[in-house]
């Protein structure tokens, strides 16, 4: 052909090219496999791929509900240990008050006894006043008895004056006696009130002590226990992780594996427009006509998959579900649940199935490195390998794998690169 006809037809050439390099890619990858060996088909390697997600997915699913389950008990154990912890501080405060009040009573105590003291000493003194009067009366006879003062009276009115003074004396002897035998029975019945309050509060005090004692233990038994949840959370945590990043790895191999079965799709389809193209131009140059122009792919016009809000848009976010600051590779459409989902545009079924946190997932095939995602789906309704047309509905919205409720997260790729949805729709 000659270089003016490799100009007009560029594409013809890179259509060519391609063909070419993916025939000495396929005859290379032949020639490196093992005598006998029969190659896995890729279709098969996805769906191998699939299962051992969905184990690591199911893995994962079970180890994040038992690290919630482990934090929630050791939050639980430690809301237990903050009450004990305020129950000692109550008691602390209890023994605090019982020592202040106990002092108080012994300083109390003490006092009234010593005013018992005295006036047991007053009230003695008095009796031995009183018993010496009585004893002179007997030791020195009538001559100084009551009697012989009043008869020794000179006059009548000696008589009544004389009389006066010793009921005055015998009054007040028998009112001083009664006022100390009163003032001594009110100190005795304030000492025993004060030793009775003085033992009860010696009660209450070795009760609180006991408490506080038997709260120090089931502190130690709590913190204990914390410690064991502690550790195991953290054992579950590193499982968690681990799955987490075994799962990132099993979808990035099983991404690689759909970008390949892409360009497997790719290279059959530019094979086909190639041959058509080949036929085309053969039946014009037989029949003396110019050979049609070739054009390796077209545009792909991407339709929406549903109509609604978007709640999510594209680009880094901090994940509603794991709280991370992650990229947001699609937009998220806020639709009801079981609203039908239609095919953004012509291509063929590359995956349907559980797609780890994408719940239940659907992603198409569309040429020229071109592929959609659409997830958490409700329902699928779509096969492997199966041919879709634009508009037709492939599935329902749902909330299944990580969603926080019902909404189509979609997601248009480019060679296996996420890109903004709304750049192309």
């Amino acid at each position: 052909m000659t270089r003016t006809a490799r100009t007009a037809f560029p594409s013809l050439f890179r259509v060519a090219a391609l063909l070419i390099a993916a025939t000495a890619l396929a005859m290379f990858c032949s020639t490196a496999q093992a005598p006998g060996a029969t190659p896995v088909p890729i279709t098969q390697k996805i769906q191998q791929k699939k299962a051992l997600l969905e184990r690591t997915q199911r893995k994962l699913h079970e180890s994040r509900v038992k690290l919630h389950a482990a934090r929630y008990k050791e939050m639980t154990i430690s809301q237990e240990l903050d009450q004990v912890q305020e129950s000692i501080a109550r008691v602390r405060g209890d023994l605090g008050a019982l020592d202040g009040a106990l002092r108080q009573t012994e300083l109390r105590l003490s006092i009234r006894k010593r005013q018992l003291a005295a006036a047991q000493q007053s009230l003695d003194r008095h009796r031995d006043a009183l018993n010496r009067r009585v004893i002179d009366v007997y030791e020195y006879g009538s001559a100084s008895s009551y009697l012989d003062v009043l008869l020794s009276a000179t006059s009548f009115i000696d008589f009544v004056e004389r009389w006066d003074f010793v009921r005055a004396i015998l009054h007040s002897d028998a009112a001083l006696i009664a006022v100390v035998n009163n003032e001594a029975a009110n100190e005795q019945r304030l000492v025993g009130a004060l030793e009775s309050a003085q033992a009860q509060l010696e009660r209450e005090q070795q009760e609180a002590q006991a408490r506080q004692q038997q709260l120090g233990v089931l502190a130690q038994e709590r913190r204990d226990l914390l410690a064991v949840a502690a550790a195991q959370r953290s054992v579950i945590a590193q499982q968690v992780y681990e799955l987490e990043g075994l799962s990132a790895a099993e979808e990035a191999r099983l991404q690689a594996l759909i970008q390949e079965k892409q360009r497997e799709d790719e290279a059959v389809t530019l094979r086909a427009r190639y041959e058509a193209c080949q036929a085309r131009r053969m039946a014009a140059e037989a029949a003396g006509l110019a050979p049609p122009p070739c054009s390796a792919s077209g545009p792909v016009d991407f339709q929406w998959p549903v109509r609604g809000p978007i709640t999510s848009p594209f680009g880094m976010r901090v994940d509603p579900v794991t709280g991370r600051y992650a990229l947001h590779s699609g937009i998220d459409i806020g639709a009801d649940y079981g609203t039908p989902i239609q095919a953004a545009a012509d291509g063929v079924v590359l995956f349907a199935g559980w797609y780890g946190g994408y719940g239940n997932a659907i992603i198409l095939d569309h040429g020229s490195g071109l592929s959609t995602l659409y997830a958490h789906c409700s329902a699928m309704y779509v096969a492997l390998n199966q041919h879709i047309q634009r508009g037709q509905v492939i599935g329902a919205v749902g909330a299944t794998g990580y969603a926080t409720g019902p909404h189509l997260h979609f997601e248009i790729r480019v060679n296996g690169v996420p890109v903004n949805p709304l750049t192309r729709l």
